[in-house]
């Protein structure tokens, strides 16, 4: 079991309407296909502490899925008052925005929230999850509609296929309105540009193509639900590094003993060995060119930062092999 302790405080004056949108959430809760148990208690002036348990799955999928099947828009619609908006401001919008922020990276604004409940937005149009990139926020919503069985298998893979040529296609820039590459050709090109997708991602998606097309031509029975569950847990996997991939890209400078470096990029290393001259290159002699191909470990390109716990980064400050050097201190993680 997993979950999480949190305190959220509303306007005490919606005591009464707070306490019935947990007694919702709890019936939700409890009648789920992975049990999440919702437990709450008054304290005072509005606080209530609240305790979320259950599979990790299960928790993001109960709140994710009562945005996706607009439950808490059919809850608001069966409240008969004439402060249904008070209700929604000081009430429902905020414990549910604490539940999301609490649980996810990515939960979208208040704003946000009011107008799913409202009904003035389309589900699609916000969904809290973990992931930050648009890419990777859109794959985590497509598996979840597969998960909580809004899509078919059959379903699944044909969007999962259609998803991966429409990001790989943007990704290489591809001209609009020309023919696009065949799809083993797609993938290599896209590795080329660093998106950090290793050998095994390729052949991933390469597999996920082939079966969208043998189902098209019908030359093969369509796949098993374990076997479609693994291409999604492999491909929500490598949207979730490459998430984490672009977040680091993002990060130029590290605070190190309280100061500010610029972080080294792949191929801009200078690796020295103990007598403090550059590594070479057995066949050239020249200093040895580790970006001539992708990092070894967190499958950067030239040009690129090295993704967050790479073992190839080098520190900006000892030059030290980063993963392992003590350059940051606690007072540089504030």
């Amino acid at each position: 079991m997993a979950g999480y302790d949190q305190i959220i405080k509303i306007k005490a004056a919606y005591l009464l309407e707070a306490k019935d949108f947990f007694t919702f959430l709890q019936a939700v809760g409890k009648k789920y296909a992975r049990p999440t148990k919702i437990n709450y208690r008054y304290l005072k002036r509005g606080r209530f502490y609240i305790n979320v348990s259950g599979s990790p799955g299960g928790i993001d999928a109960i709140f994710q899925e009562l945005i996706l099947n607009r439950g808490l828009y059919y809850y608001i619609c069966a409240i008969r008052s004439s402060r249904k908006k008070d209700i929604i401001n000081n009430a429902i919008v905020p414990i549910f925005q604490g539940l999301v922020e609490e649980r996810f990276g990515n939960p979208y604004s208040r704003f946000l929230i009011r107008r799913h409940v409202l009904g003035k937005i389309s589900q699609e149009q916000f969904i809290p999850g973990e992931f930050k990139d648009p890419f990777s926020h859109e794959y985590e919503v497509l598996f979840r509609k597969w998960d909580i069985g809004l899509i078919d298998n059959r379903g699944f893979i044909e969007d999962i296929d259609s998803f991966l040529t429409r990001f790989m296609l943007i990704k290489t820039m591809h001209p609009v309105g020309q023919y696009s590459p065949k799809f083993d050709e797609l993938t290599n090109r896209v590795c080329e540009i660093g998106v950090g997708m290793m050998k095994e991602t390729r052949v991933l998606f390469n597999k996920i193509h082939t079966e969208r097309t043998n189902e098209l031509h019908r030359l093969k029975i369509s796949p098993s639900k374990e076997e479609i569950s693994d291409l999604a847990f492999q491909t929500y996997n490598y949207f979730q590094y490459f998430d984490e991939f672009q977040e680091s890209q993002k990060q130029k400078t590290e605070r190190l003993h309280g100061k500010l470096f610029k972080r080294i990029k792949y191929g801009k290393e200078n690796w020295v060995d103990e007598n403090g001259k550059p590594y070479l290159d057995e066949e050239t002699g020249q200093p040895l060119d580790i970006a001539k191909f992708p990092c070894h470990d967190c499958v950067a390109i030239r040009g690129q930062y090295h993704c967050f716990g790479c073992d190839m980064e080098q520190c900006p400050r000892c030059k030290e092999q980063f993963l392992t050097c003590n350059c940051k201190l606690k007072k540089d993680f504030n």
